[in-house]
């Protein structure tokens, strides 16, 4: 059952998109390149998978098998998109080198506080030339700076809670330590080839009315304007394994 911070958010995605037709929000714009870039009967690992993948889910008759390891024990419970789920820890992997297809990491890399072992491990598990998939938040969003930022005073869960609807034990801990364009191309740069890295606008994180939802949209058109990053909250990124030189 949505909650009604849910449906806020649906609702105003709804109406940008009939404004916008243009516009795909994070995930589904993901899952169109998915279709576009990968080949049929793949093997995919899911990467801190969570209680599930909606790429898995959108692209299910292309993936022959697919796995996925995080440590969170009871969200992995949850989880019935996969054909294997393991419980451990995804700075080490339990597959072969050079195993899948593609690996898929959606809103894992703001958790991570050793990100480099993490991309490590994926290059590993990769075949050549296997495609790396995943959605992060942007930590130049201005309300995230703003939400880490009063984090010191521990009002962080309250705000999560009025504006998103979300409980105590939704909220990992978060480390931020990849989470801009620019870390992110300086973490991958020795092991993938950037076939897409972006940052992606989503209205729904700052309309709460049709009057937050017009400021947040002329906002947008004008750091668009400037170059600036700082009104999308997701960074998307589409990836494959670079050969090894020797």
């Amino acid at each position: 059952k949505l909650t009604l911070q849910e449906k806020r958010q649906i609702y105003y995605k709804t109406l940008y998109k009939k404004q916008n037709p243009s516009w795909d929000e994070s995930l589904v714009y993901l899952s169109k390149k998915f279709k576009s870039l990968i080949k049929k009967d793949i093997k995919l690992v899911d990467v801190g998978c969570g209680n599930g993948n909606y790429l898995v889910d959108e692209n299910r008759k292309d993936i022959s098998w697919a796995a996925g390891v995080d440590i969170d024990k009871q969200a992995v419970m949850k989880n019935q998109c996969l054909d294997e789920v393991v419980i451990g820890d995804i700075s080490n992997l339990p597959y072969d080198a050079n195993y899948f297809d593609v690996a898929t990491s959606l809103w894992v890399f703001e958790h991570l506080e050793n990100p480099e072992k993490v991309v490590e491990e994926v290059y590993r598990v990769l075949k050549p030339k296997g495609k790396f998939l995943f959605v992060t938040p942007n930590y130049n969003f201005l309300p995230l700076r703003l939400i880490k930022y009063i984090e010191f005073f521990n009002i962080n869960y309250l705000i999560n809670r009025w504006l998103f609807g979300r409980k105590e034990g939704d909220i990992f801990k978060t480390f931020y330590k990849a989470n801009s364009v620019k870390l992110l191309k300086r973490l991958l740069k020795n092991k993938f080839d950037i076939i897409e890295l972006r940052t992606n606008y989503d209205p729904s994180y700052t309309s709460f009315n049709l009057i937050t939802f017009k400021l947040s949209n002329t906002l947008n058109s004008i750091c668009f304007k400037l170059g600036l990053d700082i009104s999308h909250p997701h960074i998307i990124g589409i990836t494959q394994k670079r050969s090894p030189t020797f």
